[in-house]
């Protein structure tokens, strides 16, 4: 079979044809490259074989004669195929492949014509040698290719040899999948990278193999379901399918959280603290009804921050919707939440969400917050009640703080004129209970919908509140006024806006029929007798109407009913004037709520308007930085790496230099990247690393020295050709010594050992 090496990609050297390498190099790369196994764990009959074409290659290229030979035709083809740009054009097929979706996996590598001229023909069970080779080199499509070639050949299944070779070339397609999936991370294609890294995890899985090999593939897909999750749900609403995989993925991680506030192993590496950022930037990519969804359950576990997010999403989507229950249940969660914490001003705005005007009133008489207070006392021109300031105080948070973030709301407009004017909530907010939501806060929760009514009393008492709360909001943005206006048959009622508004107050008696004439409100505290029975003595059709043999109306028995009945209500009267007095003394004697010692408790502390923060400690100490070890060191060279790569590529990108290294190392690259902008030069980078140790600093902490070996393959392209004779590709050994930035470690010098 053909591969894709020359003699010298073999040895690990550049080809130069105008100063020929000596003899003593020839043998010093010869001995390099055999004395360097493999990281990996491949069996000795494969390191055998890898070495045996290290051997071809320095027999052929020591030989005088061979090798003038073999340089003949490799300049030959080289220069034929820059000259016909098929080399460019390969190059490029190889970059478009690494960055192609996963489906292209699965496809056969097939070298074109031209490319076979600078390949080598080996014997088949060589295979595995040439594998660990384009490994070694970074060239991990190719191994894929010829891998996935040979793993598919049923007709090799009876051959007892190739199949003695098989756990050696899983081996090589495992890693090359692992080694694809780790340049497609460091590249930001999550996606990607996790299709990868899952086609070597389940390969291993199937064949039984390596397990050490595929616990260490099963953790960086681990770790890389944060990156997915934001990478998916940010795709546009159209992906259904896509931001519905991120949803299930972040279930999963949450299930093995055991919770946002969770202390279980999800293999992310995330703290506490750095999940709860991860859910605050997460949330902007999620719908209201999808945070919803989503916080209502785990909430459920339970959770006091999952709860507050939940509040907010009702709050969001209720006002947003025109649906005044879900900001019933959120003002019920926040009664809750709030025994032992200050969320009177979120109370408040819900109340007046849902007209309970005395009960928002109450709660910002109990709030701490001065400055919101401060704001919707200005804005109130000195009304008793607070509405007019409230109310605009509410439509501004729901337009800075609220709805920015939910991706279907940030650039909706909250407008409580337009809100009360929607008949459905007018409709609702009449059918609301009287009973204060504090009460039913105590016990679950039942939707208004499925209660009984009031009275009518009720619901005109509670007309009032609504007219109120309607004029303070269109006095609040300087609107018209807003009129509550109903007919003789219904208590329901309907918001207009008035060019010339008459004040309307929430003691208005009477209201106005549709033909003009007002008509008396009825008492607060009459009844609706259509359900109940009818009383004894009370008339139908003009007549008195009789019951059994209490129907003869007998005077004594008259008298002795009306005077227990005045008995009665005398005795109602002095029961309701002691409870007032009794009232009034223990709000004398007793201080306000807001002045009361503040209950100590674990709970954690969270806020309507405010981002979720950490779960506060007892007596918290001051962070000791850690020393730098081989796990915290790998990723810092490898953002150089990758940093290195953008600078130098065809974007020349240098903004990731800031962010890894410091002078006098920065200004060093920053030059290099300038000149090679000006000459039309540009690298393309494939790198490997292993950290070999790491030193730290005993006088300074924040200083570390690190050993490296790093491979790097470089193809040099100087006015879009490649040019061969300035390409490489090194196993070279750099210490970096690194200095602690802000908590952060940069790259201060570096030094190339061998």
């Amino acid at each position: 079979m053909r591969v894709p090496l020359d003699y010298y990609r073999i040895l690990g050297l550049p080809p130069n044809f105008f100063q020929p390498m000596s003899a003593e190099q020839l043998q010093q790369a010869y001995r390099d490259r055999t004395a360097q196994l493999p990281q990996r764990e491949y069996s000795l009959t494969a390191i055998e074989i890898r070495n045996q074409l290290i051997s071809l290659a320095y027999r052929v290229l020591s030989d005088p004669q061979q090798r003038q030979r073999y340089d003949a035709e490799y300049r030959a083809s080289a220069d034929e195929l820059a000259n016909s740009g098929v080399m460019n054009g390969a190059a490029d097929a190889v970059e478009e492949e690494a960055n192609a979706p996963s489906q292209s996996f699965e496809r056969n590598f097939e070298l074109e014509p031209e490319t076979d001229r600078l390949s080598i023909e080996i014997a088949d069970e060589l295979l595995i040698g040439a594998l660990i080779i384009l490994q070694d080199a970074g060239e991990c499509e190719l191994v894929l290719n010829l891998g996935q070639s040979f793993l598919s050949n049923s007709d090799l299944e009876a051959d007892s040899d190739a199949q003695s070779d098989r756990p050696d070339i899983v081996l090589a397609v495992a890693l090359a999948y692992l080694q694809q999936g780790r340049e497609q991370w460091q590249n930001d294609r999550y996606e990607n990278a996790a299709v990868s890294l899952q086609a070597g995890y389940s390969l291993l899985e199937r064949e039984g193999l390596f397990p050490n090999t595929a616990a260490e593939i099963a953790a960086d897909l681990e770790k890389l379901r944060p990156y997915r999750i934001l990478e998916l749900v940010s795709q546009p609403e159209s992906h259904i399918a896509e931001r519905q995989r991120g949803l299930h993925l972040l279930q999963d991680i949450l299930r093995d959280r055991q919770g946002i506030e969770g202390t279980g192993n999800d293999g992310s590496g995330l703290s506490i603290e750095d999940f709860l950022g991860f859910i605050q930037q997460l949330r902007d990519y999620l719908t209201a009804a999808e945070q919803q969804s989503l916080f209502e359950a785990e909430s459920q576990r339970p959770s006091a921050v999952a709860t507050y997010l939940a509040v907010y999403a009702s709050i969001a989507r209720g006002f947003a919707a025109r649906m005044p229950a879900l900001i019933h249940q959120a003002k019920i969660l926040l009664l809750r939440l709030g025994k032992r914490q200050d969320l009177y001003l979120e109370q408040a705005i819900c109340s007046l969400l849902l007209g309970q005007t005395v009960e928002a009133t109450e709660a910002l008489q109990h709030s701490q917050e001065e400055e919101p207070l401060a704001v919707i006392r200005k804005n109130s021109q000195g009304a008793p009640d607070l509405l007019p300031g409230l109310c605009l105080y509410s439509e501004t948070w729901l337009q800075t703080e609220v709805f920015p973030h939910f991706r279907d709301l940030a650039t909706r407009t909250a407008s409580l004129k337009d809100y009360f004017a929607d008949p459905g909530v007018q409709e609702y907010l009449e059918a609301l209970p009287s009973q204060p939501d504090y009460a039913i806060a105590e016990y679950q929760f039942v939707a208004p919908a499925d209660r009984a009514t009031d009275g009518n009393g009720r619901e005109t008492a509670r007309n009032g509140q609504r007219q109120a709360i309607a004029a303070s909001a269109a006095t609040s943005r300087g609107a018209g006024e807003l009129e509550v206006r109903g007919d003789d048959n219904s208590s329901q009622g309907t918001v207009a806006v008035l060019s010339n508004p008459e004040p309307v107050t929430a003691s208005s008696s009477a209201t106005k029929t549709t033909s003009g004439v007002e008509k008396a409100t009825p008492p607060r505290q009459r009844r609706n007798s259509k359900n109940r029975p009818p009383r004894r003595g009370s008339y139908d059709n003009g007549k008195e109407r009789t019951t059994g043999a209490l129907g003869f109306g007998s005077l004594k028995i008259g008298r002795l009913a009306i005077l227990l009945g005045g008995g009665a209500l005398g005795l109602a009267v002095l029961w309701f004037l002691a409870s007032q007095i009794f009232a009034l003394f223990h709000r004398t004697a007793t201080p306000p709520i807001a002045q009361q010692p503040p209950v100590i408790s674990e709970q954690l502390v969270v806020e309507l308007n405010q981002p979720p923060v950490a779960i506060p400690r007892p007596q918290p100490k001051p962070a000791v930085p850690k020393p730098l070890n081989r796990d915290t060191a790998a990723p810092v060279i490898q953002a150089w790496l990758a940093a290195k790569a953008a600078a130098f590529g065809s974007e020349h990108t240098t903004d990731k230099l800031k962010q890894i290294l410091v002078e006098p190392a920065l200004s060093q690259w920053q030059k290099r990247v300038q000149d090679d902008l000006l000459n039309r030069r540009v690298r393309r980078y494939k790198h490997s690393l292993q950290v070999n140790g790491v030193k730290n600093d005993p006088k300074n902490s924040d200083r570390a020295q690190v050993d490296a070996t790093v491979v790097e393959v470089a193809q040099v392209y100087e006015r879009n050709r490649l040019n061969r004779a300035a390409s490489y590709n090194e196993k070279l050994r750099v210490q970096y010594n690194l200095v602690r930035q802000n908590g952060e470690w940069r790259i201060q010098t570096m030094k190339v050992l061998k």
